[in-house]
């Protein structure tokens, strides 16, 4: 069941982030299309705390450009999420990408994830399938 919907863009970028709500999974299905900044990362995720939380979230980052994303940037968004994320403790977040480039930026932010030491696991993922499976969804 479909629950709510959150859409995110900002003016300064061409990407968008939006959220859907599975809440009978107790899911929330992120998607990620365009180019994407750090900044409407930390925007996105700053809003998602503050609103409804799920223990589950799936991020489909399939039509994103991440190249601009930087190694010290993602570190920060790790750092900031640990801090602000204590709701999601022993929850789940899955990344899927498609292309290599994106592919390494998540394996990436996961060790950045694990450094800071995450209230939740972080993994990512060449396939849906794969993802929903480790998610247990």
């Amino acid at each position: 069941m479909l629950t709510s919907n959150q859409d995110f863009q900002r003016a300064d970028t061409m990407g968008t982030i939006s959220a859907k709500y599975e809440t009978e999974k107790d899911l929330t299905i992120v998607t990620v299309e365009g180019v994407i900044s750090a900044d409407d990362l930390l925007e996105w995720g700053n809003s998602y705390y503050e609103g409804q939380i799920t223990s589950l979230i799936l991020w489909d980052v399939t039509k994103a450009d991440l190249s601009g994303l930087q190694s010290d940037k993602l570190r920060k968004i790790a750092e900031i999420m640990s801090r602000i994320s204590e709701a999601r403790r022993g929850g789940k977040t899955a990344f899927v990408y498609d292309n290599p480039l994106e592919f390494g930026i998540g394996r990436m932010f996961q060790a950045y994830s694990e450094m800071e030491d995450m209230p939740f696991q972080v993994q990512s993922f060449r396939s849906f399938h794969e993802a929903r499976k480790w998610l247990g969804v």
